[in-house]
């Protein structure tokens, strides 16, 4: 790019992790509902040995087994799709960044997690539509709160156990104004008892 010296793109360059001789440097890990534990493997195909391990989560312990990575995953907070990442040096002196792709089942499938009024304009109602797939640890949709009171809404049920909608109305969209729509569900697993989706006039 013109006007960046070379020094600093080749420092800038040296701060990121290299990519060593690992089989796969991203794999993907497909969870189930209320899975508290994931072991992942890491292995490199060069024949250099891991010397450091450093993890860039809590929720990861790291085992170096010569030409192998040993992951072990906390994933009992885990409800919805995340990545986790940790930085790894091999003998050869290489740093690399190693991805753990966690596919987590969602228990409940939002229309969407906020929604959006522009001030000013016509103060419409807006749907949220809840579902609950097949299989889900979530059996009903409890109740919606609102945290704030620049909302009218209310909820009804279409499919009971399994779809849900919240339609919800600004009292007015002539200032701007951030409340919050607590839903409860009833599960046993305390990460699906609830989800909260934010309403904004902006």
């Amino acid at each position: 790019m013109r006007g960046v010296p070379a020094a600093v793109w080749l420092a800038a360059l040296a701060a990121l992790p290299a990519a060593a001789g690992f089989r796969c440097t991203e794999q993907r890990a497909a969870l189930s509902y209320g899975q508290q534990r994931a072991t992942i493997v890491f292995e490199t195909g060069d024949g250099s040995t891991i010397t450091r391990a450093k993890p860039l989560c809590d929720c990861l312990r790291l085992t170096p087994q010569g030409m192998r990575l040993l992951v072990e995953a906390d994933t009992s907070l885990f409800d919805a799709p995340v990545d986790k990442q940790m930085d790894v040096r091999t003998s050869d002196g290489q740093t690399t960044r190693l991805t753990i792709h966690f596919e987590v089942p969602l228990a409940v499938q939002l229309s969407a997690r906020s929604l959006l009024w522009a001030r000013g304009s016509a103060p419409q109602t807006q749907e949220l539509r809840i579902t609950l797939p097949p299989g889900s640890p979530v059996t009903a949709v409890l109740e919606a709160g609102l945290n704030g009171s620049d909302f009218d809404y209310r909820t009804e049920t279409l499919r009971r156990g399994r779809e849900y909608r919240v339609l919800i109305t600004p009292k007015t969209t002539e200032r701007k104004c951030l409340n919050r729509l607590v839903l409860s569900f009833a599960a046993n697993d305390p990460r699906f008892r609830q989800r909260i989706v934010y309403l904004m006039v902006r």
